[in-house]
C-alpha cells in the first residue's frame, strides 16, 4: 500500500526528506515549503485598503440602522453589521498574527482597532489564540476551543453542566458557547493563571480598559442620538427609545456574532474525520495543523464576508500568510496533501450533520460518540495503525510548541 506521506518534492521542485520516530511525517519546513514564498507575501496597501473597506462597511450598516425609517429595516441592517463585526474581527485576527502588513506596530495598532467592535481585548485574543490554540491546535488540556468531552468526563458533569454541553452542541447553542466558554472565560474575565501565563498583565489590563471605553463610548453616544429623536407613533416607524436602539444596534449585532463566531470554531475542528488527542505523544504539528484542520468550503459571498478563514488549514499551517493569499495557499496545500487534508463541501445541511455525529470523542480509540456513548464514526484508521505500531510522534520534528503567531514563522515558510 502507498504510503500517503510519502515525500513530495516541495513549491520549488525539491524533494521534501522526512525522519522521525513516525515514519515519514512531514516536518513544519516541508509542509510550510510546499506553499511559494511569493504567494505568502505581505501587502502594507492591501493590508490598509481591506482596513478601510472593512471599517467603512460596518459603519455605514451601524449609520443605516439609527436612520432607518422602518424597525424591520433597522433590524435587517442590524444583522448586516453584525456580519461586518465578522470580517472586520478576521482583519483584526490577521493583524493580531502579524499577517495584514509588513509592520509589525502597524499590525498591533489596526489589529487593536478592528478587535473592537466585537469587544475582545487584543493581548487577551493574541495569548488564547495565538500562543494557546495554535500551538496545541486540537490536543486536549491545552486547546480548550470547542473541545470535546470523553463520555467518562461527560457522565461526571454535574446535571446542570451536562444540559449545557447539549445545548452548545446544537444549532441554537453556537453563540451561547462562544459568548460564554471562551469570550467570558478566557478574554474578558480571564482567570489569573492564565493572566499569569500571559505576562502581560499590564497591557491586558490597557487592551480591557480600551474595550470597555469602547463599549461605554457605544452606549453615551446612542443614549445622546436617542435623545434628539422625536417618539414614533407609527407601527413600522423606526425606533426612538433608547432601550430599543440599545438592543438593534448594539446587542443584537454582539449576539448575532457571537452566533456566528460558535459555528466558525466549531466548524474548523469538529468534524467526522478530525482527530482530537488527549495523549501528547500522538500529537505533533502535521497532525494538529493539517489533518485536524477542516477546510469548510462556503459560498463566495460567505468567503468574502468572513475574509477567506474558512480556508483554514493554509492559516494553521503559517499563520503569518495574509488573509487575502490563503485561497491560493490552501490550493497548494491541497495539491501536495491531497488525502490528508479535510475538505468538507458546502450544502446547507452540513454544520447540522457534523453536530448529529460530533458530541463526545472517544480518545482511546479515536472516534465520535453521541451523548449516549454510542459510536457516530468508525476509529480514525491513521491513529489506529499508529497504536498498532507503538509508534510516537517525534517532538525534535516539530522544533518545540509551535506559537504559528511567532517571528520565525516567516523563516519556516520555506526550506534552504
Amino acid at each position: 500500500m502507498e504510503n500517503p506521506y510519502a515525500p513530495l518534492p516541495d513549491a520549488h521542485g525539491r524533494k521534501n526528506l522526512m525522519v522521525g520516530a513516525s515514519p515519514a511525517r512531514p516536518t513544519i519546513p516541508e509542509v510550510r515549503g510546499q506553499i511559494p514564498a511569493a504567494v505568502s507575501t505581505r501587502s502594507l496597501t492591501l493590508g490598509l485598503m481591506i482596513f478601510v473597506a472593512a471599517m467603512t462597511l460596518y459603519c455605514t450598516a451601524v449609520a443605516a440602522v439609527l436612520h432607518a425609517p422602518w424597525w424591520p429595516l433597522q433590524v435587517a441592517c442590524a444583522v448586516l453589521a453584525a456580519l461586518f463585526i465578522v470580517t472586520f474581527f478576521v482583519i483584526g485576527h490577521d493583524a493580531c498574527h502579524g499577517g495584514l502588513t509588513p509592520y509589525d506596530l502597524l499590525n498591533k495598532i489596526l489589529g487593536r482597532i478592528a478587535l473592537l467592535p466585537s469587544c475582545t481585548p487584543y493581548v487577551a485574543w493574541e495569548f488564547a489564540h495565538n500562543r494557546v490554540h495554535h500551538s496545541y491546535t486540537n490536543l486536549r488540556g491545552k486547546d480548550y476551543a470547542w473541545a470535546p468531552f470523553s463520555k467518562e468526563e461527560y457522565d461526571r458533569l454535574p446535571r446542570l453542566r451536562r444540559w449545557l454541553e447539549r445545548h452548545y452542541r446544537s444549532v441554537w447553542g453556537f453563540g451561547s458557547y462562544y459568548l460564554v466558554e471562551y469570550w467570558l472565560k478566557h478574554l474578558m474575565c480571564v482567570a489569573k493563571k492564565e493572566r499569569q501565563e500571559m505576562k502581560r498583565p499590564v497591557t491586558f489590563s490597557l487592551d480591557r480598559v480600551f474595550v470597555l471605553a469602547f463599549m461605554a463610548a457605544q452606549i453615551w453616544g446612542l443614549y445622546a442620538w436617542s435623545e434628539t429623536l422625536a417618539d414614533n407613533e407609527s407601527f413600522w416607524g423606526p425606533f426612538t427609545d433608547f432601550s430599543a436602539l440599545l438592543l438593534t444596534v448594539i446587542v443584537l449585532p454582539f449576539l448575532v456574532w457571537n452566533w456566528g463566531m460558535g459555528v466558525a470554531i466549531f466548524q474548523h475542528h469538529n468534524h467526522p474525520r478530525a482527530v482530537w488527542y488527549a495523549n501528547r505523544e500522538e500529537w505533533d504539528f502535521f497532525a494538529g495543523q493539517v489533518e485536524s484542520t477542516v477546510h469548510a468550503q462556503m459560498p463566495r459571498w460567505i468567503d468574502w464576508i468572513s475574509a477567506f478563514i474558512m480556508q483554514h488549514t493554509a492559516h494553521h499551517v503559517n499563520s503569518r500568510i495574509p488573509l487575502y493569499r490563503l485561497s491560493e495557499s490552501q490550493r497548494h496545500l491541497e495539491r501536495a496533501y491531497t488525502d490528508q487534508i479535510i475538505v468538507e463541501p458546502w450544502r446547507f445541511t452540513a454544520v447540522g450533520e457534523t453536530l448529529a455525529r460530533c458530541k463526545l470523542y472517544d480518545y482511546e480509540n479515536h472516534r465520535w460518540l453521541n451523548f449516549k456513548g454510542r459510536p457516530t464514526t468508525e476509529p480514525n484508521p491513521m491513529m489506529r495503525e499508529f497504536k498498532e505500531l507503538g509508534l510516537r510522534r517525534d517532538k525534535r520534528q516539530d522544533q518545540g510548541d509551535v506559537a504559528s503567531g511567532s517571528r520565525r514563522s516567516n523563516s519556516l515558510l520555506t526550506t534552504p
